[in-house]
């Protein structure tokens, strides 16, 4: 064989060895196999009760219902990068339907059902890499069924709307659509807390929960179990609505979140029917994250007859049904009522007075409800220490023996003069211990007619050193209780005090803060709730 002839066989070996090489070495591979994926993560609300896109812990009345039908298309939505740098869109584009729908078959509750489809989907790059397969075109999507619970409800008097959920995703997917975790046989389970407040006319709501599924070792990124968190501002009324909401989700098993913003609008047009329209934008390049979306359907929920009002008038209910109302007529609505069947006073918390000893003063304004005694003495027995028959609150003298001619004090004997002597001064009408001490709005503070009001009651004990007293302190009922019995007891204690720097011994007086539960007079006007600020003496003696 000549040299020509060698040299051309040895050319066409080369050309023949290249080309059985060339398409693996031209080919690209990734760091692993693709595994599919549950590639969705468009989140909706089927009863929008508030939101389309949010839950918000506002459930569906009892018996109520909603229907939807929904076409979504999604751009961006799984990219993957090869060997060589460049990223490929694996699905570039996809198109699915949804069919859910909410329905409250008890008060509180309320059941939810979606079944995504995909209708078409498609992208470039896959046959460029090793070991990858193009996604199938069509398929079905995770159905989930899913539950709320109101905890907390805005119309019974709660400050917010709380619910709490779970959606559970179920086998059915279609995994080489990227319709399902090829884990679990594709089974998902997403509790949550929801929660929103209305604030004049629009809604501020806010839902948090945890996506539970398999964890999928795919190239460059694992991707599983996610913290799911969403907030939602939207308006509120039966006309034209709209919201902005955004979505996050963060990775459980990789340092990365999603996030996509949407927004929506919806319009009724008659029959229980609205349209709607949603889109969105996703800020992440991560499996499932739309770079665009664009989403419009059409929903049914037709209105549900409005429950009877048991709490109009003549219509039998209990008095927890109706917490507004006033069943006995006592001025006490029923949620304040302690006893809502049977009128009270405000004061008593509605409840009718009682009194144990039966001496005409009731037990909340009697100091010895289980003796009976005189009005005047706040309800306690009258007592005669001295035996004069004068009772002690009208003795002037109630360790020595008198008479009433002169308040229960002796009779004065006449100096043996032979001069007539002046009468002696006629009692005083009025005893240092009857004077009320009166005190400002909100102050235990002596003023310098009070001192000096009290200067005389240190006279009269320094003149009668068996006479002890107790000093008790009252407000009106202004403010809290709790307070108006602090400061009650402050006002005693300063007037206490104050005497034992007059030189009065301790152990004669003692001081009691009543509060407000004491009044002399009605707390209705000024003039009543200033007589009720004061500090009044109870004396009593003790043998010498």
């Amino acid at each position: 064989m000549d040299l020509t002839l060698r040299t051309q066989v040895r050319s066409w070996a080369l050309a023949a060895l290249l080309a059985s090489v060339a398409p693996n070495a031209l080919a690209q591979s990734t760091t692993g196999p693709l595994i599919p994926i549950d590639l969705e993560r468009l989140r909706f609300n089927p009863a929008a009760t508030d939101s389309m896109l949010v839950d918000t812990g506002n459930v569906l009345p009892e018996g109520a219902y909603r229907l939807m039908l929904m076409a979504n298309y999604e751009r961006g939505i799984l990219l993957l990068k090869g060997s060589d740098g460049p990223e490929r869109s694996i699905i570039d584009y996809r198109v699915a339907g949804w069919l859910a729908g909410a329905w409250s078959p008890t008060d509180r509750l309320e059941l939810s059902a979606r079944l995504p489809v995909i209708i078409h989907q498609g992208g470039s790059g896959a046959d460029s890499l090793v070991g990858i397969s193009e996604p199938r075109s069509f398929g079905l999507g995770t159905p989930e069924l899913g539950a709320r619970y109101a905890l907390l409800r805005r119309e019974e008097g709660a400050p917010v709307f709380l619910s709490l959920g779970l959606d559970v995703g179920t086998p059915g997917g279609t995994a080489s659509a990227f319709g399902r975790q090829q884990g679990w046989a594709g089974l998902q389970v997403a509790p949550r807390v929801a929660v929103s407040r209305e604030l004049g006319p629009i809604v501020l709501g806010a839902s948090a929960g945890v996506r539970i599924r398999s964890t999928e070792n795919e190239p460059g990124r694992d991707f599983g179990t996610e913290l799911e968190q969403g907030i939602v501002v939207s308006t509120r009324g039966k006309g034209l609505r709209a919201e902005v909401a955004l979505q996050a989700a963060e990775s459980l098993v990789e340092p990365d979140i999603a996030l996509e913003l949407l927004g929506g609008v919806r319009m009724p047009f008659g029959g229980g029917f609205e349209a709607f329209g949603i889109v969105g934008h996703g800020f992440t390049d991560i499996p499932g994250t739309p770079s665009i979306r664009a989403a419009a359907g059409i929903a049914w929920a037709p209105e549900t007859a409005a429950k009877e009002d048991v709490c109009r008038s003549g219509r039998s209910h209990t008095p927890e049904q109706c917490p507004a109302n006033d069943d006995d007529g006592d001025t006490v609505p029923n949620g304040q009522d302690r006893c809502p069947l049977e009128a009270g006073p405000p004061e008593n918390d509605g409840c009718p007075d009682t009194d144990s000893d039966g001496d005409g003063v009731v037990d909340r304004e009697d100091a010895c409800p289980n003796e009976a005694g005189v009005a005047e003495n706040k309800g306690c027995p009258d007592t005669d220490s001295d035996g004069d028959g004068v009772v002690d609150r009208e003795d002037a003298c109630p360790n020595v023996a008198g008479v009433a001619a002169h308040r229960g004090c002796p009779e004065p004997k006449p100096e043996p003069k032979p001069v007539p002597q002046a009468p002696p001064p006629a009692a005083p009408s009025r005893l240092p211990t009857e004077h009320h001490v009166q005190f400002p709005v909100g102050q235990s503070t002596l003023s310098d007619s009070e001192r000096r009001n009290l200067d005389a009651v240190a006279d009269y004990l320094k003149a009668n050193p068996s006479v002890s007293l107790r000093i008790e302190g009252h407000t009106d009922n202004t403010g809290p209780d709790e307070l108006n019995r602090t400061l009650s007891q402050d006002r005693a204690d300063a007037v206490r005090q104050y005497l034992i720097q007059q030189g009065i011994e301790s152990r004669r007086l003692t001081a009691k803060g009543f509060g407000p539960d004491q009044p002399i007079a009605s707390n209705e006007t000024p003039e009543g709730r200033s007589a009720n600020r004061r500090v009044e003496f109870v004396t009593s003696t003790t043998g010498e």
